[in-house]
């Protein structure tokens, strides 16, 4: 007998599959975080010079080494589940060297970890003069990867600790405004994920919410964000700091 379990997730991989076959430039507009993220990991990239030595600060899965192609790419986190990491470790005690790596990356990790300001200090610590730390970190989103989601941050809770931490010539953006935040918002409600052992519901909510929230919403509320000139309700933030 097939399981309501193997019901809900063929459903779920059935929508993957179909949201994939939209070309990737265009799938990335339906998901306005990943693409605040991965274009400023991009664009980032593209400023570090050949061989420069960078490591990946809690690269989890390393979905941005291809990006550093050009680059000796290193990774860490305090697991390696996916057995893709160089070593790994506490991110308030890395066991580097100071003034080893000409950049560190570190996307969406600020707000998983206990103490972010000895955390920026250490990343600060194993930089090399000149050095630059690339950084995103969320200003608002759900609790996730409980129970270690600990902060999110404002501009001026990241410009403190950035101070505290000793740099001082940074720059930080907004990734997006409020209309960004309302398609990120709608895209992971997780209402559907509530009832995923209740096929019935679940497959009402799949039929009913998803081409919604998850296409045509976020696609129209992704080219009505620069209405949003102030970007106080920004999704979160990007950081470039130099040691």
């Amino acid at each position: 007998m097939v399981q309501k379990q193997d019901i809900i997730t063929g459903r779920a991989s059935w929508l993957q599959q179909s949201i994939n076959v939209i070309p990737k430039s265009w799938r990335l507009r339906l998901n306005p975080r990943r693409y605040a993220i991965e274009t400023f990991v991009r664009q980032s990239a593209l400023k570090i010079k050949p061989s420069s030595l960078l490591l990946d600060a809690g690269a989890g899965p390393c979905p941005y080494k291809p990006f550093f192609a050009h680059c000796t790419y290193r990774a860490t986190d305090f697991t390696d589940p996916h057995h893709l990491m160089d070593f790994t470790c506490d991110l308030q005690s890395i066991p580097q060297k100071t003034n080893t790596y000409d950049a560190i990356l570190s996307t969406e990790v600020l707000e998983h970890v206990s103490d972010p300001l000895a955390v920026l200090k250490e990343k600060r610590r194993i930089l090399k003069k000149g050095g630059v730390l690339y950084l995103t970190t969320p200003q608002s989103w759900m609790m996730h990867q409980k129970p270690h989601n600990y902060f999110y941050f404002t501009y001026f809770g990241l410009k403190h600790l950035l101070k505290e931490a000793g740099f001082t010539h940074f720059v930080i953006k907004p990734r997006g405004g409020y209309f960004w935040n309302l398609a990120d918002t709608l895209r992971f409600n997780s209402l559907r994920q509530q009832y995923r052992n209740n096929t019935f519901l679940y497959c009402i909510l799949t039929i009913l919410e998803y081409p919604l929230t998850n296409i045509l919403f976020p696609f129209m509320l992704f080219h009505l964000d620069w209405i949003d000139q102030q970007r106080d309700w920004t999704m979160g933030w990007t950081v470039t700091a130099i040691k």
